[in-house]
């Protein structure tokens, strides 16, 4: 064979490589996503406060882009928007009632929603009966925590892959749920302290507890892995 025949021969295979590759590529960027969500269990804020809200993207190979992810208010008399295009947003209450904060992804029927009540600080309750009431929910969320653990430990884990991988699924959704409240809880309780609804030393206990829960979670989820496997 001659080296015109080698040369056509090595091109030939170095397109169709770029080919399949653009092809490869461009399939990867096709996922759709099939749902959005907000990563929030706030149900009530008093008048001037601000909050953090973020969004959730599933499946999260999906990619969609900030200018796409809309956050709008139902009553902005209440509750302001301040960011309306990105995969977060930060909110304002405004005014006391109620407001439905909606993010949606444009140009699909893809949406999710909140409903927030605003109500004035005066009308919130005394710093001691606030620090015991976040004090007795981040115990109920250690609970939760301790019995998903315990049902890790009682779990045999699936002889085929795909039981196995549905089990570390449910245990890692229920994980991520709890989390998710003790985060929102944390921001929560950041801004009732900024707004002077509790001590120094009311938030520092608190906020020990927390990071205590957390810590917890993480000794949960190394054994789920230790257990089940790293999938």
């Amino acid at each position: 064979m001659n080296k015109k025949f080698w040369k056509k021969t090595i091109v030939t295979l170095l397109s169709a490589a770029m080919m399949l590759s653009c092809v490869i590529t461009s399939s990867a960027a096709t996922v759709s996503p099939k749902k959005i969500s907000i990563k929030s269990t706030v149900t009530s804020m008093t008048v001037g406060e601000t909050l953090e809200l973020d969004s959730k993207i599933t499946p999260a190979k999906a990619k969609v882009k900030d200018s796409n992810i809309v956050w709008t208010s139902s009553n902005t008399s209440v509750i302001k928007v301040l960011e309306k295009n990105d995969d977060d947003t930060k909110i304002k209450a405004v005014g006391t009632g109620t407001a439905t904060i909606k993010v949606k992804i444009k140009g699909s029927g893809i949406s999710s929603s909140i409903k927030i009540t605003v109500k004035n600080a005066s009308a919130d309750t005394s710093g001691t009966a606030l620090y015991k009431s976040y004090k007795e929910t981040i115990a109920s969320y250690k609970k939760q925590l301790k019995e998903v653990y315990s049902s890790i430990k009682e779990t045999t884990p699936a002889t085929t892959l795909v039981e196995l991988r549905k089990q570390i699924k449910d245990f890692e959704y229920q994980f991520e749920t709890i989390e998710d409240k003790l985060d929102t809880l944390e921001d929560k309780i950041e801004r009732k302290y900024k707004a002077g609804k509790l001590t120094g030393n009311q938030y520092r206990k608190l906020d020990a507890k927390i990071e205590n829960a957390e810590d917890y979670a993480d000794k949960a989820e190394k054994y789920l892995e230790y257990k089940f496997g790293d999938d």
